[in-house]
């Protein structure tokens, strides 16, 4: 058969325009949405829509689609919904829509949720502070309602030697000395709500230094009380010779990529067939080798969008690098390619990072690390929430939280407009920022 004989739309002008003429009565049979407001008008609050917009829906990107909230979750994603008359309504025309970040590395004090909020970052992940802090914020991320912060999960405190790293930060902290005490001290964590266990492995070696670490049997013994208590076990390394052998441990996640060489091709397939996640923060990667993207970032943002300190860590620095970036880079291109679930995290407040504003410079290194648009916003928003068990965010769908980030322009032609935020809400409330103008 001829591709004329298998075309009728070829053969006969006449059906191509009845066909066409059918389709457009069709479409003025489907329900039109009112005019809506702009983008950078009053937000609306708790029940509203967002019109017309390109959305990633913490997986893949969907041009134009209509976003309903309702009493602050999210009733229903599709193309020109039937929505009620009177909804508010914000014209996403021209912007792009997404689940609220997921930084899922940080370290928390002070008002450095406020900071994440206002740039998108809806929920963090903390790798280390103090109980007392992690359980001060629990009840937030339980309700909807206004807030200026954004919602906390937390390792609480993390499993370190005597005088290790983790001891030095002014933060109490229950040490280990031997695998016999493994079980009693996640017992005590998951007693503090901890929602995992974080590990350090760090003895000093990839920067010139000596600090006491824990033995790999108690390591290993960690791992295996996290695992009774079904709790996660993440670790902290910064060499390639710590991921492997965590990863014959049976760690979940590392919670940094090493910087002092690149894993082999077939390493990194071990890591993807054990299911082991990685969160690379090359943010604090790059600025532990010398490099930094706070300037970049600085200046692609108005002076007033960032705090003192946002300022003040982006602009510190390591007192000696470590590593390379291209070595962390390649590795998180080969260990991406193998197919391993790579996670956004910035590590802030480090030096050369800064709460909220660095998570827009890591999607940039993600991207410059072999990540689609696409791979690079799902490690921030949906495969983190996958990663971490948390279901109620992540994901533009029925049922999930309103965390939402509407961005001017098309995020997936260039990823760097990330940063150019047009709306931010937080369980469905608009969150007031500089921008917002």
């Amino acid at each position: 058969m001829t591709a004329a004989e298998r075309s009728p739309w070829r053969r006969d002008p006449w059906i191509a325009a009845a066909g066409i003429a059918a389709f457009v009565s069709l479409l003025m049979m489907l329900p039109v949405p009112e005019p809506a407001d702009p983008p950078g008008g009053p937000l609306p609050e708790t029940n509203f829509a967002v019109v017309n917009v390109t959305v990633f829906d913490g997986e893949e990107f969907r041009a134009h689609r209509d976003v309903w909230v309702e009493d602050g979750r999210i009733r229903a994603v599709g193309q020109r919904l039937a929505l009620p008359d009177g909804l508010p309504r914000v014209d996403g025309r021209g912007h792009t829509l997404l689940p609220g970040l997921i930084d899922a590395h940080t370290h928390t004090y002070g008002m450095v949720l406020n900071d994440s909020l206002r740039f998108g970052v809806t929920t963090v992940f903390d790798q280390f502070t103090a109980p007392s802090l992690a359980a001060q914020k629990r009840p937030a991320r339980e309700r909807l309602a206004r807030t200026d912060e954004a919602d906390l999960f937390s390792a609480g405190n993390v499993a370190t030697a005597p005088g290790g790293h983790g001891t030095q930060f002014g933060v109490p902290v229950e040490t280990l000395t031997s695998p016999e005490e493994a079980p009693a001290f996640v017992a005590a964590r998951r007693e503090e709500s901890s929602d995992w266990i974080k590990i350090i492995w760090e003895d000093g070696s990839t920067f010139g230094a000596d600090i006491p670490t824990l033995d790999r049997e108690t390591i290993a013994a960690v791992i295996e009380a996290a695992h009774a208590e079904d709790l996660l076990a993440v670790m902290h390394v910064s060499s390639l010779e710590h991921g492997l052998a965590a990863l014959e441990m049976g760690v979940d996640g590392l919670v940094h990529v090493w910087g002092d060489e690149v894993i082999s091709e077939a390493d990194a397939a071990r890591f993807a067939e054990a299911g082991v996640f990685v969160i690379p923060t090359l943010s604090v990667r790059l600025a532990a080798a010398g490099e930094s993207m706070g300037p970049e970032l600085l200046r692609d943002l108005h002076p007033e969008d960032v705090s003192d300190m946002q300022r003040q860590t982006l602009a510190q620095t390591f007192p000696r690098p470590a590593g390379t970036s291209e070595a962390s880079i390649e590795s998180v291109r080969r260990l991406h390619a193998a197919g391993v679930r790579i996670l956004a995290g910035t590590d802030a407040p480090n030096p050369g990072t800064g709460f909220g504003i660095s998570m827009h410079g890591e999607l940039r290194l993600l991207e410059r690390a072999g990540l689609s648009v696409a791979d690079a916003l799902a490690a921030a928003t949906g495969a983190a929430a996958d990663a971490f068990g948390i279901e109620d965010r992540g994901r533009l769908e029925r049922g999930r939280i309103a965390d939402l980030l509407l961005v001017a322009g098309d995020l997936e032609a260039d990823l760097s407009r990330s940063a150019e935020i047009a709306g931010v809400w937080k369980d469905g409330f608009p969150v007031e920022a500089a921008w917002a103008r």
